[in-house]
């Protein structure tokens, strides 16, 4: 996991400008808060790179040349976004999806078209616009793969269950189009609560840091020790 204490952030001037500033008048928290974004916003990225190095073995280099087959061999086959992007037989129109994964067992080749979520929490809007991309993505590819059966997954890594993203996603989403961490990662044939365990790392040293940089405020730490004096 990321550290808050590796994590610059704006400068006091800019922080001074932002939305935090805004909301509580205080450049220095504002300047802290987003650093705490710039975190979260760090953890999910390195989730998706945590994800792509586990599967190292399982990822394909030229998509073009993978489907070029009618049939895959048996196993799983994983194209991220990476590779995606240099693929010409699939049509996006700007929707790339963080992973494609192939899947044949015995007689049955299935195609997941995956957005991986390090959370499950969205607004009305984003919430149909991820699930509306999904169902663009693969009605512009039900041509190219054809010889697969396809579905759509929106993958909460962090849920516990199919409801728990259903909800977080305002319903937008079918049971069917959920999926949690645990499944994606069965599914892909890598250890999820190794993955769970090594991001848990670093949140105590996060939370220390955090508390040190809020009570290094001047006004904050008057203002608590008042509060708690009261």
């Amino acid at each position: 996991m990321a550290r808050l204490s590796d994590i610059e952030g704006k400068s006091l001037e800019q922080a001074r400008k932002g939305a935090y500033a805004r909301c509580f008048g205080n450049a220095e928290l504002s300047r802290l808060l987003s650093r705490v974004q710039s975190l979260i916003i760090k953890n999910g990225n390195e989730l998706e790179k945590l994800v792509t190095d586990l599967m190292s073995d399982k990822l394909i280099h030229d998509v073009d040349e993978f489907l070029s087959a009618q049939i895959m061999d048996i196993g799983v086959r994983v194209a991220t976004k990476k590779a995606l992007k240099k693929c010409s037989s699939l049509k996006g129109d700007g929707i790339e999806p963080d992973f494609i994964v192939f899947d044949r067992k015995r007689h049955s080749q299935d195609c997941y078209v995956v957005e991986l979520k390090d959370g499950h929490e969205f607004d009305t809007k984003s919430s149909e616009k991820e699930q509306q991309n999904l169902v663009d993505f693969l009605a512009a590819n039900d041509t190219t793969l054809q010889f697969y059966n396809c579905h759509g997954k929106i993958c909460g890594f962090n849920a516990n269950t199919r409801e728990e993203i259903q909800i977080g996603f305002k319903r937008k989403i079918s049971i069917e189009e959920a999926m949690t961490g645990r499944e994606f990662c069965e599914l892909v044939a890598i250890d999820y609560d190794q993955i769970i365990s090594h991001r848990s790392a670093d949140r105590v040293a996060n939370y220390d840091s955090f508390l040190s940089d809020l009570l290094d405020i001047p006004s904050v730490q008057s203002d608590i020790h008042r509060k708690l004096t009261d």
